[in-house]
């Protein structure tokens, strides 16, 4: 078991199943071949979770030394019979995506561990790449994949860090006018489909078990830049991952959003004026609810998604007003 650090005692989920399956590493003489792992989370996914795994070992069954599958106390059982090679680890009840990320990464023996969501999927090799990856380059922390959809197109897998304005000009404004290629010094990958490093991790003490869903991969890739670890990506390895997977309403997810990327942005000391982004974001959602209340139903046809904009907007005034400190 790799030395993981950054885990608290009370995040040590007590498990109902931990069926292991040992695998040989092999390596040329003399030289020490770095062993890749793969990783699948599940709440309630079953069906996609071993779709993920399924296809991982057929790619992959004679080149990756574990395949775990990870259940975040999902309130039921695998639908079918469980491939023999597939390590199934199930926590006790369901603590959310950061703690469950945090909780399955100790349970990783790889010096690389490959993750994927349960909604993706690997569509090539991926093994031989990203063990040369790592290899070429000892301070490389993360590596990201190329997403893409049914219809083969590209979707989004890596970003650039965020800034103060994500929160000030609202997500639509500030995607359109961030649309630009990261640098390599702020370049974030979503955990969705990506390999890290078992030292990088353990280094920089895992995930933050405090964000619950989202910007749990950003803050992750800005702790392991900000430490000295590299962060690329490889277009060559493809990925099947639509994203969305989280089933939430449209209003909590926004919800979610602001909960989140304030909490990054002040943890990264990205808020340069707090007081002021407050004071403009709460002007800029009030604005919002008053034009989506007057005219609102010449702007959506649907009477249900106007309900959940202006419910969404009064709920996020309200949120703000209070602990945007």
């Amino acid at each position: 078991m790799l030395p993981w650090r950054g885990v608290r005692p009370s995040d040590r989920l007590p498990l109902k199943e931990n069926a292991r399956v040992s695998f040989e590493k092999s390596a040329p003489p003399g030289q020490h071949s770095l062993s890749v792992g793969v990783l699948v989370l599940n709440y309630n996914t079953w069906d996609l979770a071993l779709r993920a795994l399924d296809a991982a070992i057929r790619l992959e069954a004679g080149n990756v030394t574990e395949f775990v599958l990870f259940d975040d106390g999902s309130s039921n059982s695998p639908p079918r019979e469980i491939d023999s090679r597939i390590t199934l680890i199930r926590g006790e009840s369901n603590r959310g995506f950061g703690r469950a990320l945090l909780q399955s990464f100790t349970a990783m023996n790889s010096d690389i561990v490959v993750l994927f969501d349960s909604d993706a999927y690997p569509l090539t090799p991926f093994s031989q790449k990203v063990k040369e990856h790592f290899e070429r380059d000892a301070r490389l922390g993360q590596l990201g994949f190329r997403a893409q959809d049914e219809n083969g197109m590209q979707t989004e897998s890596y970003f650039s860090e965020p800034t103060q304005w994500s929160l000030i000009l609202g997500q639509a404004l500030y995607a359109r006018m961030g649309r630009r290629e990261p640098r390599p010094d702020r370049l974030c990958v979503i955990t969705g489909c990506m390999a890290t490093r078992a030292e990088a991790y353990a280094q920089v003490g895992g995930f933050d078990a405090g964000f619950e869903f989202l910007d749990v991969d950003v803050d992750y890739g800005m702790r392991l830049r900000r430490q000295g670890w590299k962060v690329e990506t490889d277009p060559s390895i493809d990925v099947f991952h639509v994203g969305g997977g989280t089933a939430l309403l449209m209003r909590h997810r926004v919800l979610h959003f602001y909960k989140s990327r304030w909490r990054l942005l002040r943890k990264h000391g990205l808020m340069r004026s707090p007081r002021l982004a407050r004071a403009v974001i709460l002007a800029r959602l009030a604005c919002e609810k008053a034009i989506l209340q007057l005219f609102g139903r010449f702007l959506f046809s649907s009477a249900e998604v106007l309900d959940d904009k202006i419910l969404g907007r009064k709920e996020l005034l309200a949120y703000c007003r209070v602990n945007l400190r």
